[in-house]
């Protein structure tokens, strides 16, 4: 049965976005929209109204030929007719006049005639893509939840974001996470390829640890669903081993794993009362994977510099599922701590510039302090502030830097707190509340009842001039307006 295609408040802004960009000229365009926020939701949205007008075609590309399935059936599940571009595939329709390919088959086979071509995972930019796009003669929207790849203001030219992960969060459309810290190998002049640790010195440095992934999954995890992610193959089918020496059954998916045995295997895991309790990937799970019911993320794969790689793994586990009320994460890579400031920067508050490859001056120091804080007297780790959240203790002095304890986990919160803000700050806020209530011809008690939802206090005055908002104040107003509408359908 075909399923109505209604869009969320913030994707129908995310299409207006995108609207907005073609009345501007802009032909290369991504949409940005964080992991499990309904990228391929919106996608089928604009392949409906390319349907819908009369002669219009359109490809969908995927990043990977196992990507199709999952994008067809979403296709199949809106009823939008397509076909798949793939040798042998009973889908091979190329009358239809919307067609999903991967970039791989559509590299050896050429491309089909497009007025609309949408690139999922954009940020893996290939070359059949970046050769197609560059005349920027055809309607190009790239999809991607993690839009800072070096370089990619190069490919494209603008960039819509609405709604960030910890506005999704805020609004229930997201599932909150919970870190905890746990040994990881020691990096310490391990070699280097292209800014990262080559996958093979990574391995050797963590199989030692994998008896720590196992003992902390059973503690933490309590069998539940979960997808580990490791260096290399042989670091996987050890961590498979001890695994199912402990009586967990899990699988690997890797690009030794071949198409139909992959998706069999994924077939098996999504079922609810699946006997299999794990995947175990390097890569091939981290990005478009969907499977909402996976509430433990293992992280075993330590990046150096891999930000986006980074928060492609923590979304594996924050999509919604009922039943489920947080995501667990294990790290055992020491990827959390290592990218701990850029990760809630980038959770808060997305990108809205992409890179154009230029060398960028040294970073300023971060304005919010989220160094993470290790409890001495429980050896809880969290957020900065002037006492433990777990155990009560008052420190003396300010936290200190987190310490690792060999072999056990300890927590950290995953959401990030911001210390709090100045007079100044709050009065900058008010003034960029009064100048949204100016513009949408709200009351004036409007600004003041949004400052008080936001600080928990009124304003001091009301004298203060409008200020143009900034598009961390506009994405706020616009996540407490889902969360007024999502309560209010509840």
């Amino acid at each position: 049965m075909k399923a109505q295609l209604a869009l969320r408040p913030y994707q129908v802004d995310s299409v207006e976005g995108l609207r907005n960009l073609i009345r501007q000229g802009v032909r290369n365009m991504i949409l940005s929209v964080p992991t499990g926020g309904g990228k391929t939701v919106i996608a089928s949205h604009l392949m409906a109204e390319c349907h819908g007008k009369a002669g219009r075609r359109a490809v969908f590309v995927a990043d990977r030929i196992a990507l199709i399935e999952q994008t067809s059936e979403t296709f199949d599940r809106y009823g939008i007719p397509h076909g798949v571009m793939q040798g042998g595939h009973w889908r091979c329709k190329p009358w239809e006049r919307i067609q999903i390919a991967s970039a791989q088959t559509i590299a050896k086979r050429g491309w089909p005639d497009a007025d609309l071509i949408i690139v999922d995972e954009c940020h893996a930019v290939h070359t059949t893509v970046a050769e197609r796009i560059a005349g920027r003669d055809t309607i190009v929207i790239g999809l991607t939840a993690t839009p800072m790849t070096k370089g990619l203001g190069k490919h494209y030219d603008g960039i819509v974001t609405v709604i960030t992960s910890n506005q999704l969060i805020d609004a229930g459309f997201l599932t909150p996470f919970r870190i905890y810290a746990a040994s990881e190998p020691d990096m310490t002049g391990a070699k280097v390829t292209a800014g990262e640790w080559t996958d093979n010195e990574a391995a050797e440095r963590s199989m030692p640890i994998i008896g720590d992934c196992v003992e902390e999954y059973l503690r933490h995890g309590r069998g539940k669903k979960f997808i580990a992610f490791g260096c290399n193959v042989a670091h996987c089918e050890e961590m498979q081993r001890q695994f199912a020496a402990a009586g967990v059954n899990c699988d690997m998916y890797t690009y030794r794993t071949g198409d139909e045995a992959r998706t069999a295997l994924v077939e098996e895991f999504r079922k609810p009362d699946s006997a299999i309790r794990g995947l175990i990937s390097v890569s091939a799970l981290s990005k478009g994977f969907d499977v909402s019911d996976v509430e433990v993320i293992i992280m075993a794969r330590p990046l150096k510099s891999s930000l986006a790689e980074h928060i492609q793994i923590l979304g594996r586990g924050l999509r919604i599922h009922p039943g489920k009320t947080e995501c667990i994460v294990l790290d055992h890579s020491g990827n959390c701590i290592r990218f701990w400031d850029e990760m809630h920067e980038f959770l808060e508050c997305g990108v809205s510039e992409l890179d154009m490859g230029a060398k960028k001056p040294p970073k300023k120091a971060p304005t919010i302090e989220r160094e993470p804080t290790k409890c001495p007297n429980c050896a809880h780790v969290h957020k900065p502030m002037p006492m433990c959240p777990s155990c009560g203790n008052v420190y003396k002095t300010p936290g200190t830097a987190v310490q690792h304890v060999e072999g056990s986990l300890h927590e950290l919160n995953g959401k990030p707190v911001k210390q709090g803000p100045t007079a100044e700050q709050k009065r900058e806020f008010y003034a960029q509340l009064r100048h949204i209530a100016r513009d949408r011809g709200y009351k004036d008690g409007w600004a003041a009842n949004k400052f008080k939802e936001k600080f928990k206090e009124w304003p001091d005055a009301n004298d203060v001039p409008p200020v143009e908002p900034s598009a961390a104040v506009l994405n706020w107003v616009r996540s407490r307006a889902i969360a007024f509408a999502k309560g209010k359908r509840a």
